[in-house]
């Protein structure tokens, strides 16, 4: 029999077998046996999952590394180029064609989700439709506009008067003592230039209620001025001409200070245009030649047309630029993204010369004497449309593009 053992405790006696404290005793080291099984097997698991981070890890690092040699030939599959999309280019009916009252100066601009048109004594206001929204008379020679979100700058080409609207009407105007070079405008900025007894060339910036904010002069000539988009300074081109050879310096400045943030070198072309690139360089389009400058305002590279300039577009993303071909009735397109090095796909256009450009963040649209296209940033054509020779200068708006000509205006709808 085994043998058994008595235990008081308090009032009850509690009996134990020795065979069963020998169990209870073989229990309990199983169940430790069993306890340090499973934390092996928990730290072996924290070792894998740590090896295969680790192993991520260089993995990343050197996928990271190498990108230079692998992006580029993920981007050529990524971006190989879609079908082109080819739209009848028939003309819309409805309100279209609108008659052209004015004589022969009106100029097509957009405006949000409208168009705009300028002429001699009004400012017509259309949704895409081609029903009027809105005109505003003015009293303006020879005006010319220049639309930023939703305030639009206009202004008399060689007079002294500028106003700004929007689209319930005038904002402020003003009335000048020099006569008016050119005028522009970012945000709530407007800028005007002048030719003043004193200097050659004058710019005064003024607030969105129309208070100036800053004044700079030069003794040379201004030709383009680009607001920055959040309106705390510009870029200037200024430019001289020394026995037939005509030159440019860039300046950039602050509204808030009185000295130049960055002077360029002397460029030796005509700087018609100027825009701060996403790269953080400056692209600088001459009469002859595109430059690329640093931010401190030292040339990195330039690039000389082969003919003559036609038409250009700029913005932070892209610079496209077309010039006259080598062959007659052709013409080139040049597109620039900021990313890249040098020029991405040069395209000899065969319908005769590019009227006019222009661009967004993704696509160039570009209208020609017989057609209007549209291209990606790699210069692939997406889209394109027949159209008439009459037109001389168009915009994109909701799918559609609204040509402006010498007697009306008309609408085609061109996917893309």
């Amino acid at each position: 029999m085994p043998a058994r053992l008595y235990r008081r405790t308090g009032c009850t006696l509690i009996k134990y077998s020795i065979d069963g404290g020998i169990t209870m005793a073989k229990y309990a080291a199983e169940n430790t046996d069993i306890r340090s099984a499973r934390k092996k097997q928990k730290r072996k698991k924290h070792f894998v999952r740590l090896a295969v981070l680790i192993a991520l890890l260089i993995t990343a690092t050197v996928v990271f590394v190498l990108k230079d040699k692998w992006l580029p030939k993920l981007e050529g599959i990524l971006d190989k180029p879609k079908e082109t999309i080819v739209n009848d280019g028939t003309l819309e009916q409805g309100n279209f064609p609108i008659e052209l009252l004015g004589s022969g100066s009106t100029k097509l601009y957009t405006f949000g989700d409208m168009f705009v048109t300028v002429d001699d004594s009004s400012i017509k206001m259309y949704d895409i439709n081609g029903e009027e929204q809105k005109s505003i008379l003015h009293t303006l020679a020879h005006p010319s506009a220049v639309v930023d979100g939703k305030r639009m700058l206009v202004f008399e080409n060689g007079g002294n008067s500028f106003e700004v609207v929007n689209k319930n009407g005038e904002l402020f105007s003003k009335k000048l003592d020099d006569n008016i070079l050119f005028a522009t405008m970012s945000g709530k900025v407007t800028v005007i230039v002048t030719q003043t007894e004193k200097y050659d060339g004058m710019l005064t910036a003024y607030d969105e209620n129309g208070s100036e904010i800053y004044r700079w002069s030069s003794n040379k000539r201004i030709l383009n001025v680009r607001v920055k988009d959040d309106g705390s300074g510009c870029f200037i081109s200024t430019f001289t001409s020394e026995d037939g050879v005509m030159s440019s310096v860039i300046h950039e400045v602050d509204f808030s200070s009185s000295e130049d943030i960055m002077t360029s070198k002397t460029l030796d072309t005509l700087v018609l245009d100027v825009i701060e690139n996403d790269a953080d360089c400056i692209w600088a389009v001459g009469d002859s030649k595109l430059c690329r400058l640093s931010d401190s305002g030292e040339l990195i590279e330039e690039f000389e047309y082969s003919g003559d300039l036609l038409a250009y577009t700029l913005s932070e993303k892209v610079c496209a630029i077309a010039c006259e071909g080598i062959s007659r009735k052709t013409s080139r397109l040049m597109i620039f993204n900021c990313d890249d090095e040098g020029i991405k796909g040069d395209v000899n256009i065969e319908s005769g010369s590019v009227k006019a450009l222009i661009s967004d963040s993704d696509r160039i649209f570009m209208l020609s004497e017989y057609s209007a296209e549209c291209y990606d940033l790699k210069a692939n054509l997406i889209a394109t449309a027949a159209v008439s020779n009459d037109y001389v200068d168009f915009v994109y708006l909701e799918d559609a593009l609204v040509f402006i000509g010498y007697r009306d205006l008309n609408k085609i709808q061109f996917k893309n």
